[in-house]
């Protein structure tokens, strides 16, 4: 049966059924993923069938890159369809899939591959990745961030993630949370002991502190800038103290 569901796919794909046909049945495969995995395994326990399915799959979408990179945009389609036929929790194949789709010229396709995929692949941090940036070509900025703040929550400690986070942010006049970013960066570059980008995430810190200015808590906070002012300097700074002195033991 999944010999004859591939073949059906791949001959509607190379006798006129087209991409946007092809993506319809995106949603209707991976709905049957699951269920035909657990039928196929028979005897098997689950971990082995979904071993084996992810190794279908991975092995689909290497073939997929390769007709892809061949300029065989058909065939490349048709591999990856099956690829998340077989596996529908394998992101490589929504990524590829999506990425085909953008090449083509059909972003719209390729953001509903992006969010099939992140409706089944737990964890999809480089789902929102590719959303976003197809989302930020087309000027949805809002949207864009969304995916990447998204994204940091699942991969909180990735210096690449936030450094595009923090980019997006100075790119809609988000000022005080790209600085917040920043200073999140230098932590963590510091944590790392790297210190190439401690430097350059404490120099756009900088930076940022200026332009953002008296809207920056922790900037303002040893002048009389008001209790709530006050008290957010004083919650931010105290970690790198080691303590939790409250704005009066402090001088302020």
């Amino acid at each position: 049966m999944r010999r004859a569901l591939a073949v059906a796919l791949t001959a509607a794909l190379m006798h006129g059924a087209g991409p946007a046909r092809a993506s319809e049945a995106l949603g209707r495969m991976t709905a049957q993923a699951g269920g035909w995995a657990t039928a196929q395994a028979g005897g098997a326990t689950t971990a082995q069938a979904g071993g084996w399915a992810t190794a279908q799959a991975a092995e689909l979408t290497r073939q997929a890159e390769a007709r892809a990179a061949a300029g065989e945009t058909d065939v490349a389609l048709a591999r990856y369809l099956e690829a998340v036929r077989f596996d529908a929790t394998y992101g490589p194949a929504y990524l590829g899939l999506g990425s085909l789709y953008e090449r083509a010229g059909d972003p719209r396709e390729a953001e509903r591959t992006y969010t099939v995929g992140l409706d089944h692949v737990p964890g999809f941090v480089e789902g929102h990745r590719a959303r976003a940036a197809l989302r930020a070509r087309e000027g949805r900025r809002d949207e864009a961030i969304a995916d990447l703040e998204a994204a940091v929550a699942l991969r909180g400690d990735d210096a690449g993630l936030l450094r595009e986070l923090a980019a997006a942010y100075v790119a809609a006049g988000a000022l005080p949370a790209a600085l917040g970013v920043a200073r999140r960066l230098t932590a963590l570059a510091a944590q790392a002991g790297d210190s190439a980008l401690a430097a350059a995430a404490r120099t756009q810190a900088r930076a940022l502190s200026v332009l953002v200015g008296e809207a920056d808590p922790v900037r303002a906070g040893g002048r009389d800038r008001g209790p709530v002012r006050r008290a957010l300097a004083a919650y931010t700074a105290a970690p790198a103290r080691g303590q939790t002195g409250s704005p009066r033991r402090e001088g302020r």
